[in-house]
């Protein structure tokens, strides 16, 4: 119990510094560039920490497991955007900028749209896999294009003539850092980060076995969370220093890369017949979680802590409701 415990503690202290050290580096590595932070948010940030979904739907696929791969997926989307962003706008409310609200959360609802349409005869079948990777490659190639101060913030150096976009106070930025040390060290973080979130999972799930908490509860709890773990400790760090468009390019970047990439990966490799729970209470879910996640942008131009708290509670509201059906 007392190496758990040390797990336990590790990992969060880990987790918290590995954060903040991505945060920095990932804003430096904006700022060099002259790119937007929310390009940043989700070609490094997003996509990165998105890794361990792709690496275990991969092997669940090969093992002839795709609805472990599809249920990873979409309960990922379902924590980024209800638990992740949630926690963040109770952190610090987040601005939207209306290209954000009226272009990408869109292509959110869109690809979120495609894979259901693509699963509704029940089963991912190769060719879905294959459109999926496709929409993803296409994807990429739309947001290079459109990497030059659109999509989210302009650079940092604009952002310092307003300190409610960004608080740059709180953002170290090394001194003569060149642009690939920024760069390896932001993907060393994201390392880092994953290491940390399998370490503090480890320690919960040993004290929770201990403590006679059932593998199924503890999967449906610990588990689910520790895969968003780096998402979350990365957006809370992001709040914590203003740098909002890298949580919400993170969120974006993060869910598509799950629909269309882990989705992708898993129809390609093997057709796999979807589970009814997935067509018809998974998929619904998350596809209410990113409608929401567009009114609040679209109607309210910000994620308030009023908005952060529906969005968490609606999360736990859906936990609780797993916890209670695999209960009964």
């Amino acid at each position: 119990m007392l190496i758990s415990i040390s797990l336990v503690i590790a990992g969060f202290l880990l987790l918290m510094w590995s954060a903040d050290l991505l945060v920095d580096n990932a804003s430096e590595l904006a700022s060099r560039l002259g790119i937007s932070t929310f390009i940043v948010g989700i070609v490094i940030v997003g996509f990165g920490t998105s890794a361990p979904e792709m690496f275990v739907s991969a092997v669940a696929a090969l093992q002839n497991q795709g609805n472990l791969a599809l249920g990873n997926a979409l309960g990922s989307n379902i924590t980024n955007i209800g638990l992740v962003l949630g926690s963040a706008a109770m952190v610090r409310a987040l601005p939207v900028t209306s290209s954000t609200a009226r272009r990408d959360i869109p292509l959110v609802i869109a690809t979120g749209a495609l894979a259901i349409y693509m699963v509704s005869d029940g089963v991912l079948s190769n060719f879905d896999g294959t459109v999926l990777l496709v929409t993803l490659v296409a994807y990429l190639v739309w947001s290079s294009r459109n990497s030059q101060g659109a999509g989210g913030e302009p650079p940092l150096e604009s952002l310092a003539e307003d300190p409610h976009q960004l608080d740059l106070s709180v953002i170290n930025h090394p001194r003569g850092k060149s642009t690939s040390s920024a760069l390896l060290l932001a993907m060393g973080s994201i390392v880092l980060l994953l290491i940390a979130s399998r370490m503090l999972v480890y320690g919960a799930v040993s004290i929770a076995t201990a403590l006679g908490v059932s593998e199924l509860v503890i999967g449906l709890t610990i588990v689910a969370i520790g895969t968003s773990l780096p998402e979350l400790a990365a957006a809370i760090a992001a709040a914590r220093k203003g740098a909002h468009d890298m949580i919400i390019g993170n969120i974006i970047g993060s869910n598509v890369f799950n629909t269309l990439g882990v989705l992708g990966i898993t129809g390609v490799i093997r057709e796999t017949e979807i589970n009814t729970n997935a067509l018809w209470r998974d998929f619904p879910v998350m596809f209410v979680f990113t409608i929401f996640m567009f009114i609040f942008a679209l109607t309210k131009g910000t994620y308030s802590r009023k908005e952060g708290t529906v969005l968490v509670i609606g999360y736990c509201a859906y936990i609780c409701y797993l916890v209670l059906l695999a209960i009964d």
